[in-house]
């Protein structure tokens, strides 16, 4: 647009001017272990964490995840459940090391 006035300033100094904006990012949640009982399909029927047990009522979606063989593998499936109480959950399978997962 003519006449109006252009920011110089490099896109990097943003953040440089601001040194709280890096101490406030925190990872999201980290996945926790769970235990699961499945179906012969191998399909997630039963949550068990923190000592309580949760009936899944419904599997929403189902899908798998492959990436970044060419350093450390990662192979997921991932399952949204709707629990017993209503609650939706995402939680995967490690494919490559085992064991579940909630997000």
């Amino acid at each position: 647009m003519p006449g109006a006035p252009r920011d110089e300033t490099p896109f990097h100094s943003s953040v440089a001017a601001h040194p709280s904006v890096g101490e406030r990012l925190r990872p999201l949640r980290t996945p926790s272990e769970i235990r699961v009982t499945t179906d012969a399909a191998g399909m997630p029927v039963e949550l068990q964490r923190r000592g309580r047990k949760f009936r899944v009522i419904a599997v929403r979606e189902r899908w798998r995840i492959d990436d970044e063989w060419w350093r450390r593998p990662i192979s997921r499936e991932y399952f949204a459940l709707v629990l017993e109480d209503g609650r939706p959950v995402i939680l995967y399978r490690d494919l490559v090391h085992g064991g579940w997962y909630g997000q």
